[in-house]
C-alpha cells in the first residue's frame, strides 16, 4: 500500500535470526504481489539499529525497539495484534491498565508516535500512519526535539553522576555518607 503511494520508496527489513527470515520469506512468496514487491525490498540479517539510523520512517511492532527507534530519533508507526480470545480475555479481567503501549508514548504521557494496536492494526491503518510521516516533514521535525528531551531525561547525566561518585569516594572514602552528586548543569552554571 505503501508502495503503490510512494514509487521510488526502498524498504529494508532486518531479520532477527534465520527462522524470522525464513517465516517472512515463506509469507512474502505467497503475497499476490509478490513481484511488485520485490524490487523496493531487501530483507537482511541483522543490523536493526543501523537501518533504524538511516530510516525515514520505521514500521515496528510494540515493543523494546520502539525505544531504540526513539533513542534514534525517527519517526515510527507501532503496530500490535495478539491473538483475539487472548486480547478479550485481558480486557475482560481488566489487566489492562495503559494508556499507551510504545515506549516513547509512555515515557512522553501522551501520544507520539501512532499506535495502531488489535483491531486498529489493519494493512491500511498502517500504510496510513507510514505516509503520514513520509509526506509531513514538520511533523517529524517537531517529534525529533521531544525524543531528545526524552533521551536526555533517561540518560539523568549518568556520566557527571557516575564521575562525581568516584571523586567522592577518593577524597572521603567507602565510608563516607553519599551526598547528591552535582548535576552537569551546576557544575557549569547553568541553573
Amino acid at each position: 500500500r505503501v508502495l503503490a503511494a510512494e514509487p521510488a520508496l526502498q524498504v529494508v527489513a532486518p531479520m532477527a535470526n534465520r527462522h524470522a527470515r525464513a517465516a517472512f520469506e515463506r509469507v512474502l512468496a505467497n503475497h499476490p504481489d509478490a513481484a511488485t514487491l520485490q524490487p523496493a525490498l531487501r530483507v537482511i540479517d541483522g543490523n536493526a539499529r543501523t537501518l533504524m539510523i538511516a530510516s525515514d520512517v520505521i514500521l515496528l511492532a510494540s515493543g523494546t525497539a520502539t525505544l531504540e527507534a526513539m533513542l534514534a530519533k525517527r519517526p515510527m508507526v507501532v503496530g500490535y495484534r495478539v491473538a483475539g480470545l487472548t486480547y478479550r480475555m485481558v480486557k475482560g479481567l481488566g489487566m489492562l491498565k495503559v494508556d499507551h503501549y510504545a515506549l516513547p508514548n509512555v515515557l512522553a504521557g501522551e501520544p507520539l508516535v501512532p499506535e495502531l494496536m488489535q483491531h486498529d492494526c489493519t494493512p491500511d491503518r498502517l500504510a496510513e500512519a507510514v505516509l503520514r510521516w513520509l509526506r509531513d516533514p514538520v511533523a517529524v521535525a517537531r517529534l525529533v526535539p521531544r525524543f531528545l528531551a526524552l533521551h536526555q531525561a533517561l540518560r539523568q547525566n549518568a556520566s557527571v553522576q557516575a564521575a562525581n561518585a568516584v571523586i567522592q569516594l577518593l577524597e572521603t572514602g567507602p565510608d563516607a555518607p553519599a551526598t547528591q552528586p552535582e548535576t552537569d548543569e551546576a557544575a557549569h552554571g547553568h541553573g
